[in-house]
């Protein structure tokens, strides 16, 4: 994982003990990196367990430049295990999931709307520049 990678992860740490769902962590998650300014893409569809045959649907993350993406809610529903990805990862890491899914449209929301949805851990969140984003901000 890249640098820019570990601390993206650790910046979204405080949203993982939130209690919500797939689609509510991916609205949060997606206004954190627009207003920060950073492409992604959100999806809506579904994630299945090849070992166990388990899906979770519907089942929402976010996908990053290079093929990354970012899901704090599949261990939630598939189980806590090593080889279940969670947080910010390449989903070639791991094979065993499945990620199928469609374009999802996220409302851009304020930013005291984030932090009333989530019990103010959304002004904990501090992600990081990009390379050459902090030249341009």
């Amino acid at each position: 994982m890249s640098d820019w990678h570990d601390e993206l992860e650790l910046a979204l740490l405080p949203l993982e003990d939130l209690r919500v769902d797939s689609v509510y962590m991916t609205f949060v998650i997606s206004n954190a990196l627009s207003d920060r300014g950073i492409f992604h893409q959100c999806r809506i569809g579904y994630a299945e367990d090849r070992l166990s045959r388990m899906t979770t649907a519907p089942h929402c993350w976010v996908e990053l430049e290079q093929g990354w993406c970012i899901d704090l809610r599949l261990r939630q529903w598939l189980g806590d295990e090593d080889d279940l990805p969670h947080g910010v990862f390449q989903p070639s890491d791991y094979p065993r999931v499945r990620y199928q899914g469609t374009a999802l449209l996220v409302p851009r929301l304020d930013v005291e709307d984030l932090r009333a949805m989530t019990n103010d851990a959304y002004s904990k969140v501090k992600l990081p520049w990009l390379a050459g984003q902090a030249a341009a901000a």
